[in-house]
């Protein structure tokens, strides 16, 4: 029995952490109640709620789990068979993943995309900074991909951008077009974003705007690619989710920056 099977059964699918508080839907799964209350928060008002995991519709709310709802034998037999690997670092997986560290790829910059110096933060130029030409930088919008990409497993990563000016964040296909009006983000199938457009902040996917309001400018991005899911937190006190998008990946996915005006975005650390 594997350590992972420990972290599968106490971990909650929202914010893949070991559960705080954990609470329980009608069709069995389970849930943080902060990470779950979120999730219906944005379903508010329109109908009956799903749940995030199964999409099975719900009309009696959460509950507390019963002890039985959870494999208590799997457990026990996990924690005893496994503790010389939870001690020697897998503990620390099970507890939460740690955030993917990425940099920016200036191969992908925008001629219009000013990188910082550790590659953490693009900020839009005013002037064409003439970057050699290569086949994979963008040239319609002021954009930029990470230098690596996932093409499987759990991942996420976290940004911030800033309050004036327009910038997007998200995570797209290598394939996606490098110029034309189909190269930006979320406009296609081939990218998601978050984006924020002068005081408009909406999630985009194949040119469909879904409103939403951050209270906060920091973001968590976090990929299940078996899963299909590609969610977005905001990192206020408590984390709060904002979206998940759901689909069949086919591609290795790059975390992927829209900057403009005088936005900015940046990787932190």
């Amino acid at each position: 029995m594997a350590a992972a099977d420990l972290r599968d059964e106490l971990s909650c699918s929202i914010c893949l952490s070991v559960y705080t508080d954990p609470v329980s839907l009608p069709c069995s799964h389970n849930f943080c109640r902060g990470c779950i209350g979120g999730v219906l928060g944005t379903q508010e008002g329109s109908g009956a709620y799903s749940c995030p995991e199964c999409r099975a519709e719900e009309t009696e709310g959460i509950k507390v789990p019963a002890v039985g709802n959870l494999d208590v034998d799997r457990i026990s037999e996990t924690l005893l068979t496994g503790l010389a690997g939870i001690v020697t670092g897998i503990k620390g997986r099970i507890y939460g993943q740690e955030a993917t560290d990425l940099v920016l790829d200036i191969n992908t910059a925008s001629d219009y995309v000013a990188l910082s110096e550790d590659r953490k933060t693009a900020s839009r130029s005013e002037t064409a900074l003439c970057y050699p030409h290569t086949p994979e930088r963008f040239i319609e919008y002021a954009q930029v991909l990470s230098t690596r990409g996932f093409p499987s497993g759990r991942h996420y990563w976290e940004v911030e951008g800033s309050e004036s000016g327009s910038w997007a964040v998200g995570a797209a296909y290598p394939s996606i077009e490098r110029e034309g009006d189909k190269s930006g983000l979320g406009i296609t199938i081939e990218s998601w974003g978050l984006c924020k457009y002068h005081d408009n902040i909406n999630m985009l996917h194949d040119s469909i705007e879904t409103p939403v309001s951050p209270s906060c400018r920091r973001f968590r991005i976090s990929l299940d690619y078996e899963a299909g899911h590609l969610s977005f937190y905001e990192l206020s006190e408590p984390i709060r989710h904002l979206h998940t998008f759901t689909a069949s990946f086919t591609e290795p996915l790059h975390p992927a920056f829209y900057v403009n005006g005088n936005g900015w975005v940046r990787i932190c650390s």
